[in-house]
This record gives structure tokens, C-alpha cells and sequence, in this order.
């Protein structure tokens, strides 16, 4: 069954123009491994590793399970 198309008038679910939001739970058990919770240090790895994981870079590519499972063999 094709996806439906949206009127105009009433929008679909997963219609919408904004950015979509990225969250790992292995990233974060990453993170708290590298760095103490509640430091400066941990907010800004926090925003430096999500967002090389939401563009396909994780800096934690090599020992993830999940990462593996997302991309294609090559």
C-alpha cells in the first residue's frame, strides 16, 4: 500500500518540514564512559558526539553494535 499523500488541509504525521531529532542510547553509554556527567566537558561532548552521529560519523563507529547494524557493508 502506497503512503498517503497530504491535502494541504489536514497534515500527516510525518509530514512535517522541521528537523527531525536523533537520540542513542549506546551513544550515551559512550559518552558516560568518557566523561563525568554534569561537567562542561560531558555537555560539550554530548553536543560534539550526537551531532557526528546524526550525520553519519559517530565517533564511536568502531566498537558500536548499532552503528554496524546501519550501515551497508561496503
Amino acid at each position: 500500500m502506497a503512503r498517503p499523500n497530504g491535502n494541504g488541509i489536514i497534515s500527516l504525521h510525518d509530514d512535517k518540514e522541521t528537523n527531525h531529532g536523533f537520540f542513542c542510547m549506546k551513544l550515551v553509554s559512550y559518552l558516560n564512559e568518557e566523561a563525568e556527567m554534569g561537567t562542561d566537558v560531558y555537555e560539550e561532548l554530548w553536543h560534539e558526539r550526537f551531532a557526528q552521529a546524526k550525520a553519519g560519523k559517530c565517533a564511536y563507529r568502531e566498537k558500536c553494535p548499532n552503528y554496524a547494524k546501519s550501515k551497508p557493508p561496503f
